[in-house]
């Protein structure tokens, strides 16, 4: 399976899909979009003003994207699963947060050019939420971490937009409480999307039945 982990900077992401790592089938953890360029310098900023710089920004980094579903292919095609953190519902709720902030609405314009390429879409995407002061807290541990990344209000933006993604199937989980809580409520939800695929519709007779958690 494709797992996507989302949500906004510093929610624990990237702590989460190493913990899941463990439970899965040798997965690949494909990097988010920063970590996974080739070169991070020449990323855009992340607060454009402008419905066409914003689509601009989306076309550069799904031009990332193309290596990450590369990666993907390659390790569902040797049986493995992946572990997307981050997938490409970032990009669009990115784009819809800072158009509600600056005031210019580009989201179906940039839900055409996302979906006008091949990209790696999650089976099932679990979008991790925390208390935005606690999201500041750590943001400022970080150096160099953009401001706009840890704004309250585009966090509120962003989690609007994950209301409605792309991706077929969603978890929504809050992130406060311990690690392993966090980690045995997302396999919960995995193991369940894993059940619902292999269980037979009556009305197509062996083939399974693609349901959302």
């Amino acid at each position: 399976m494709i797992l996507g982990i989302e949500g906004v900077s510093c929610v624990g992401k990237t702590t989460l899909a190493a913990q899941l790592s463990t439970h899965l089938n040798r997965p690949a953890v494909i990097p988010c979009y920063y970590h996974a360029s080739p070169d991070p310098t020449l990323l855009p900023a992340p607060e454009p003003f402008t419905a066409e710089h914003q689509l601009a920004n989306i076309a550069q980094f799904l031009d990332v994207e193309d290596l990450r579903l590369a990666r993907a292919r390659q390790a569902l095609a040797e049986g493995r699963d992946v572990i997307l953190d981050r997938t490409v519902d970032t990009l669009l709720a990115h784009a819809h947060a800072v158009g509600r902030m600056n005031g210019f609405d580009c989201d179906d314009q940039a839900r055409r050019l996302v979906t006008s390429r091949p990209v790696a879409m999650p089976d099932l995407t679990i979008v991790l939420t925390a208390d935005p002061d606690v999201l500041a807290r750590r943001a400022r541990l970080r150096k160099g971490m953009p401001t706009i990344f840890y704004d309250r209000h585009f966090s509120d933006h962003f989690n609007a937009y994950l209301a409605h993604p792309l991706a077929p199937a969603v978890a929504l989980l809050d992130a406060a409480g311990s690690l392993d809580d966090l980690t045995a409520r997302a396999l919960d939800h995995v193991h369940r999307h894993q059940a619902a695929q292999h269980r037979p519709n009556p009305a197509l007779g062996p083939h399974p039945l693609k349901e959302a958690s």
